[in-house]
């Protein structure tokens, strides 16, 4: 009877724990990632939280970036280092290269993330000031944190970059690159592209085209050559 009794009361917790996590599947996948579109509004949110009133000397551009992030992301995330003045005077570089910074963190932080826009914003606000995004919840950067939420949630509806995904930018900065004979560059934007879409032929082959020795030619593929349907 002892047995049939434990096994009772087993079979019950075990009912249990598969509800609940079925439940905790359902509410919070973690692997869920967020659109393109999300990942701009938390650039803007990041811009309109982080835009001093008056100007700062010390930092560059409405993100009050440091001079030392801006030629280490600028070569990460575009090949090239651009100094502090470029990326201050040029606003749609300095977008590109913190969305593709936002992006990486974004992905690092998907299991702690799940499907929560929140919980994203909160924690990319914290990363962006301290380098720590666990502090969310600190009381001495809440009011910055807050802010980004508050401007991430009331967002219109327009778009602050073209409607692309991140797999077609790439690409097109890929193709770019070549056009301006920047091969390192190029190399990078197309791994990039091909993080998005692993496997991803076009990607595949056009950085097959960069190890390939240029020669005179009609019948070899132009490196230049974009992809008149790219798969999805």
């Amino acid at each position: 009877m002892r047995n049939l009794a434990a096994m009772h009361v087993f079979q019950q917790l075990i009912g249990r724990s598969l509800a609940i996590g079925v439940l905790g599947l359902i509410a919070l996948p973690a692997s869920a990632q967020l659109t393109d579109t999300q990942v701009d509004r938390v650039v803007e949110a990041l811009r309109q939280a982080s835009k001093p009133e008056k100007p700062n000397t010390g930092l560059y551009s409405d993100w009050q970036v440091k001079p030392e992030n801006i030629t280490r992301w600028s070569k990460e995330c575009g090949g090239r280092e651009i100094s502090p003045t470029e990326f201050q005077a040029n606003a749609g570089t300095a977008r590109s290269i913190v969305t593709c910074v936002v992006r990486d963190v974004l992905k690092q932080e998907a299991k702690a993330i799940g499907n929560n826009e929140t919980i994203a914003v909160q924690r990319v606000a914290a990363w962006w000031m301290t380098g720590d995004s666990a502090k969310y919840n600190a009381r001495e950067i809440a009011p910055y944190v807050q802010k980004a939420l508050k401007a991430y949630q009331t967002a219109s509806g327009e778009k602050p970059t073209a409607k692309q995904t991140f797999y077609e930018r790439y690409m097109n900065a890929g193709y770019d690159a070549v056009q301006r004979k920047d091969q390192k560059a190029a190399r990078l934007y197309f791994q990039r592209a091909l993080d998005e879409r692993p496997q991803d032929q076009f990607a595949l082959q056009a950085i097959r085209n960069l190890d390939t020795p240029k020669r005179d030619s009609s019948r070899s593929t132009p490196i230049t050559e974009k992809p008149t349907q790219p798969n999805r």
